[in-house]
């Protein structure tokens, strides 16, 4: 039997529940079926065309297909990326000068399905005579990311949709203004999983100190975990039992003894994203997730009491916010407030909200001016080296550079967040969500995905035992925490 100090739970990524009539269109692309899958990327127009390094270029191709595996596209193949590989690809990502000679047209990147293969030419295409530029950080018309996860979408099998306005195969514009066109929504989840296949990982759960890894379900998309001081757990998640790209809000409960509970499912209650859990100000559990729908708006579930036997759902809230990707949920101790991360559906701005017990939400607090796109991972807790609770965030920023930060700042007598600062922790992630804990008080664990095709996650230590004076957050230590994890997303879990 296990004991739970607390639980690490590793996952294969993310799915989308349909509850709207898809208006998804297939194209004539096959199945991605040749293992490994190659995807060859030819940085160096990047560099010429959009000053972009080969280590953004990487990044942002990288991120630009994961969009798909967040929202649970699965494929039955290895997906391995190269830099300019001189083998067989299948493939081949390139920047070129205009679309078929015409350098004034709004055409920004093609992707054609090569006949009887499953292989794929992706380009994307600089228009010399236009006025508008293309980066990947903001300070340009054209966002290269979403063009990439755009023409991705093509070679999965998708065509492009007369509707709705927000599926990301939807041809259009590509601007900053319109930044959601990263996020796949409902219906291109719909249409990924019927070209390729709907994604089915094992959720295995361990003690946060190491041992033996657990299966204790299976999901489609990202996972919470929380562990309460007396050793129960929430593990939080999404299901497709029916096998019909639907996704439902499912949970269950590991005992201080390792005891498991069976799935709990709500089965009116469709996501995509994940699920994010947290304890809660009643001193059972929260979990939030995205409404089904296009408009994205955040369900929160509370005074979820975990037991071995019986199904208890919560009590369901649905909020006035909305996001493009799933939020994520801590609990402060200092102010018994429930605390809530999120990313706005329009810019990628980061934004917190807390709650009470009475369920009212405070008016969202913007993070500084931090952008990103992907979850947040949050904890709050005290801080011996600040003598005070913190609230600590860790997440990618959305350029094409995907470097680890680490936000710091705590919750006031008022509820709203109080920004301190941001750090720059080193070390490279994609769109999907890193993970945060603080430990005794001294001692910030973060776990987050590498960028290379072994698909290895890792955990980072700042340890402040001995006492941390500087205020750049050097992370001390790097542990390999698992190897050949589809989709890198670790959640931590520790009273």
């Amino acid at each position: 039997m296990m004991k739970r100090p607390g639980l690490i739970a590793v996952f294969l990524m993310g799915f989308l529940p349909a509850a709207t009539v898809s208006a998804y269109v297939l194209n004539s692309g096959n199945r991605w079926s040749d293992n490994p899958y190659v995807i060859d990327v030819i940085t160096g127009p990047f560099q010429s065309h959009f000053g972009l390094d080969a280590t953004r270029t990487m990044h942002m191709a990288r991120s630009g297909l994961q969009a798909w595996l967040n929202v649970g596209v699965g494929f039955s193949t290895n997906l391995a990326f190269y830099n300019t590989t001189s083998s067989a690809s299948d493939i081949e990502i390139e920047a070129k000068t205009c679309c078929d000679g015409d350098c004034t047209s709004g055409c920004l990147g093609r992707a054609t399905n090569v006949p009887f293969s499953d292989n794929c030419a992706l380009d994307i295409y600089k228009n010399t005579n236009s006025p508008q530029s293309y980066s990947d950080d903001r300070t340009g018309t054209w966002d290269i990311q979403s063009i990439l996860s755009h023409e991705f979408g093509h070679c999965l099998g998708l065509g492009h949709p007369s509707n709705p306005e927000e599926a990301i195969m939807k041809q259009g514009q590509y601007a900053f203004a319109a930044y959601p066109k990263r996020f796949p929504r409902v219906d291109d989840k719909t249409g990924g999983q019927h070209a390729q296949f709907i994604a089915d990982y094992p959720i295995r759960v361990r003690e946060r100190t190491g041992g033996a890894w657990t299966q204790v379900a299976k999901t489609s998309g990202s996972v919470g975990v929380a562990t309460r001081a007396d050793g129960w757990s929430l593990v939080a998640y999404e299901t497709d039992p029916t096998r019909d790209t639907t996704s439902n809000v499912a949970h269950l409960a590991i005992s201080a003894t390792g005891g498991v509970s069976p799935e709990c499912i709500n089965w009116d209650e469709w996501t995509y994203d994940g699920v994010a859990v947290s304890e809660d100000t009643s001193g059972g559990f929260a979990k939030a997730f995205l409404a089904a729908n296009d408009g994205g708006q955040i369900l929160v579930y509370r005074n979820i009491y975990p037991a071995l036997l019986g199904c208890i759902t919560g009590t369901r809230t649905l909020t006035t916010m909305s996001s493009r990707r799933r939020p994520s949920l801590a609990y402060d101790a200092g102010t018994a407030r429930l605390v809530m991360a999120f990313i706005d559906r329009d810019r990628g701005l980061l934004r917190l909200s807390t709650s009470d017990s009475s369920g009212a939400w405070t008016t969202p607090t913007q993070l500084n001016t931090e952008w990103t796109d992907a979850p947040v991972g949050i904890d709050c807790g005290y801080w011996a080296p600040a003598g005070a609770n913190r609230c600590f965030m860790a997440f990618p920023s959305a350029d094409g550079t995907h470097l680890l930060r680490i936000a710091e700042g705590y919750i006031n007598a008022s509820g709203n967040y109080v920004h301190v600062g941001t750090s720059v922790a080193g070390g490279w992630t994609l769109n999907v969500a890193p993970d945060l804990q603080i430990i005794n008080g001294n001692r910030l664990e973060i776990i987050h995905g590498s960028t290379d095709n072994t698909r290895n996650a890792y955990m980072y230590v700042r340890d402040c035992s001995s006492g941390c004076t500087d205020s750049t957050y050097p992370l001390d230590q790097r542990t390999y925490v698992g190897g050949g994890i589809s989709s890198t997303k670790l959640v931590t879990a520790a009273p």
